[in-house]
């Protein structure tokens, strides 16, 4: 893997690379424009802590309403109806991420109609284009540990809707007879999305790809009912990579350890976890409102995984260039 050298803040003895990849921003108009605007309203937002996200409130219809509580926040939603209809309707599900992976689809999951103010945003906004390259890193390691000279079982948690996943898979061109997906999530209708969009690739429920409706604080952090159901150092391949940050310290360490009891000897867990240093952080957690996360330096998530016993040798992490994620590849030795 030819990642590049990282500069930047980070433990003196970690393994870490930064990585580049095409995305859709690279080549749609108005990118300047959108970024402009983006960093101008983080750049408000950030010098007053104390300005807060929007809220919601039943509507008439039974639907929920946006309701922004500044100025900044009311200015992002004004002119951008499926933005608003996205955070009300969608965050923080799994689908909510469909849209950013997605942005060219004519509506949003629920129906509402793409705007092209709102498309702009979902293409040019940091955080969007961390999400898809973060991605990116996922298929860019598959390779090692899924190929199609053996039968492979790869393990996603909290996998949403597992657009990720389906791509790596896709990218890699990889027979997916020679492949099983168990895909976890407490999230019923990303499963069926799941289920549906692994069925264009050509990949059965029951054959392939086992659904799991199942919340990892319940079953797998809390309690090890879902490792025990799993099976221990079944998978080739875990990967963790959007629900991390929704942890805190102590439940990250016990995910993490849970985790690894699920690969086999050479095998890895792949994790991510949003940067406190991501460059649009204040636009998205104050003024468009995502929910509470523990955003995390390079320095905590090594202390996170030495306190699950992990060595730093055992650990390589992957910046993308867009600085929202760190992306955590922890090998199991083989």
């Amino acid at each position: 893997m030819n990642w590049q050298p990282f500069r930047g803040d980070a433990p003196r003895d970690m393994t870490i690379y930064s990585a580049s990849f095409p995305d859709i921003s690279d080549r749609w108009p108005m990118k300047d424009d959108a970024t402009r605007e983006i960093n101008a309203l983080n750049l408000a937002v950030k010098t007053d802590p104390l300005l807060i996200p929007p809220l919601l409130e039943n509507g008439d219809n039974g639907l929920p309403v946006l309701i922004p509580q500044h100025v900044h926040s009311e200015q992002a939603f004004r002119t951008r109806p499926a933005l608003a209809a996205w955070r009300a309707r969608l965050v923080p599900s799994a689908l909510a991420l469909f849209v950013v992976q997605n942005p060219l689809e004519d509506r949003l999951p629920e129906g509402t109609k793409m705007d092209s103010e709102s498309r702009q945003w979902f293409i040019h906004a940091n955080d969007a284009i961390g999400v898809r390259s973060r991605a990116q890193v996922l298929a860019a390691l598959v390779d090692k540990y899924i190929r199609n000279d053996i039968e492979s079982d790869w393990i996603s948690l909290a996998s949403g809707a597992a657009i990720p996943v389906l791509e790596a898979l896709r990218t890699a061109k990889l027979d997916g007879q020679n492949v099983h997906l168990t895909l976890v999530d407490d999230d019923p209708v990303a499963l069926r999305w799941a289920e549906t969009m692994a069925a264009q690739q050509g990949l059965n429920v029951g054959e392939q790809i086992t659904l799991l409706k199942r919340h990892l604080v319940r079953h797998f952090i809390r309690n090890d009912d879902l490792l025990l159901e799993l099976g221990e150092h079944q998978a080739e391949l875990v990967d963790a990579l959007g629900i991390f940050e929704y942890f805190n310290d102590a439940d990250a360490v016990t995910f993490l350890q849970r985790a690894l009891r699920l690969v086999k000897p050479g095998g890895a867990v792949i994790i991510s976890n949003m940067l406190t240093t991501s460059p649009q952080i204040d636009f998205l957690m104050r003024c468009i409102g995502w929910d509470a996360i523990f955003p995390r330096t390079l320095q905590q998530l090594q202390d996170i995984h030495i306190a699950a016993g992990i060595p730093v040798e055992s650990v390589t992490v992957v910046v993308p260039k867009d600085g929202v994620y760190a992306v955590m590849e922890v090998r199991v030795a083989g």
